[in-house]
């Protein structure tokens, strides 16, 4: 139910060497809208996995993510579609004269690192492009990367409305190029703070080369051993011990007060160490994960501040069968609406899956990233968080097996359930009866303002 976003260059400290100075490396590619500089294809498998990570997040939004890579001494764009390609776009400023680069990925495919592959993209709106790139491998991520390319490849991108990838002549559809435009004013606006000192890469790497040096907690207790190793003299960042595969993660949660508390599901966070949280087309903010519950699949997060607007649980009388409900969320990250999307229907049963009373079943449509989302009544008030779909089922046998695909099942987890996790915590919320019945946009309008997308860095 969540989308596991593949960027495995995306998310977290990924594994760092020495911070070092790339030769002149480009692929050479025959352009018929872009223009690149000349080098071999193949040593620009020298590059690695360092000039694909994100050392330090910038900006994140439904669609877009913008990071600062400190071995290229910039930023970069990424972004995650539904049929596993991963496509980023930055600028290396790593050598005396920078240049643009372009890198599609996947974890399902299996080009040869260093080899030159050839790469057809048609820019619907804009021009098309036929050349050579090379062979990259980031974590589980293999790729094919287009380097040393001119201002042109990233103008193309803000200009098209989607682009069309082949690969070795094998189509990876048309990928469509949402907020293509403004995530590129936000990597020039990042650009520019690395260039001017407000974002310092020496610092960055400082904070690598600390914890790298940061000794684990001695088995025996008391205070730590510290290495007494000399330092690396030749002014390099130490290399770190590889960590595991990151992988992005995004759901749906909701604020229960003021206090910046807010209410999302375990699932969504699971295996995150912290998290960032964005309302619409706000600035990101991060978040503190402070506790979960595997067993009602909730999750407690906070921010620092205030809430503007927060949720109000139902009191008596308890939702009934067959009510209407709405559900706010964040799903398909890259495809829906960035400010979200609202799904209406009724409550199917008052127990969910083989009779579990701690769920209740929707007909409200759920897709991937709309799990944690508060489910509320005809008046805006919260009834349960979504908890799963169900869009399969074998009814076959074992000698004509066939699959059903099964419309409109959905389940969320009950509001005592969620009540008796907060309580938990000690974190007030609002109670009150279910009140008049509210026209849907205005529901829509109630829900939208507390509810927040919740995305973080999944260690696989």
């Amino acid at each position: 139910m969540l989308v596991f976003d593949c960027f495995a260059w995306l998310t977290g400290k990924a594994r760092r060497g020495a911070v070092r100075r790339p030769a002149d490396i480009a692929a050479p590619i025959a352009a018929l809208a872009l223009a690149v500089s000349a080098a071999s294809p193949a040593s620009a498998a020298a590059l690695g996995r360092d000039y694909y990570t994100t050392d330090q997040l910038y900006s994140l939004t439904a669609t877009w993510l913008v990071g600062v890579n400190i071995t290229r001494k910039s930023c970069f764009v990424g972004i995650n579609y539904a049929n596993g390609v991963n496509l980023i776009a930055g600028l290396d400023r790593s050598r005396a004269e920078p240049r643009y680069y372009l890198m599609f990925g996947s974890k399902q495919w299996d080009y040869a690192e260093g080899g030159s592959h050839r790469v057809s993209l048609r820019y619907y709106g804009a021009d098309a492009w036929i050349g050579t790139g090379v062979g990259v491998r980031v974590n589980a991520i293999h790729g094919v990367a287009l380097e040393g390319l001119d201002k042109s490849a990233i103008d193309a991108l803000a200009k098209a409305s989607r682009v069309g990838l082949k690969i070795e002549g094998q189509a990876f559809g048309r990928l469509p190029l949402t907020g293509t435009r403004a995530a590129l004013a936000v990597m020039d606006k990042c650009i520019d703070d690395v260039a001017s000192g407000r974002i310092s890469i020496e610092e960055i790497a400082r904070e690598y080369e600390e914890d790298a040096v940061t000794p684990p907690p001695s088995d025996e207790g008391g205070a730590p051993k510290r290495d007494t190793a000399p330092p690396e003299s030749d002014g390099s960042v130490p290399k770190r011990e590889p960590e595991a595969v990151v992988a992005q993660a995004t759901g749906t949660g909701f604020f229960v007060n003021g206090d910046g508390y807010l209410l999302t599901s375990a699932e969504v966070v699971a295996g995150c160490a912290d998290a960032v949280v964005r309302q619409g087309i706000s600035a990101p903010a991060q978040a503190r994960i402070l506790a979960r519950d595997d067993r009602s699949n909730l999750a407690l997060l906070k921010v620092d501040g205030t809430a503007e607007a927060f949720a109000t649980f139902r009191g008596t009388p308890e939702i009934r069968l067959g009510e209407a409900i709405a559900v706010f969320g964040y799903p398909l990250t890259g495809y829906l609406s960035s400010t979200g999307n609202l799904t209406t229907g009724l409550v199917s049963a008052l127990t969910g899956l083989a009779d579990d009373d701690r769920q209740m079943q929707i007909s409200a449509p759920v897709q991937s990233g709309a799990i944690g989302s508060a489910v509320v009544d005809q008046a805006g008030r919260v009834v349960g968080i979504v908890d799963a779909k169900a869009n399969l089922r074998d009814n076959g046998t074992e000698e004509k097996p066939s699959v059903e695909v099964i419309q409109n099942v959905n389940f969320a987890t009950n509001a005592d359930m969620a009540k008796a996790f907060l309580d938990a915590n000690h974190v007030r919320y609002a109670v009150a009866p279910p009140g008049d019945d509210l026209t849907t946009p205005a529901v829509a309008d109630i829900a939208r303002k507390f509810t927040a997308q919740v995305s973080c860095g999944v260690h696989e």
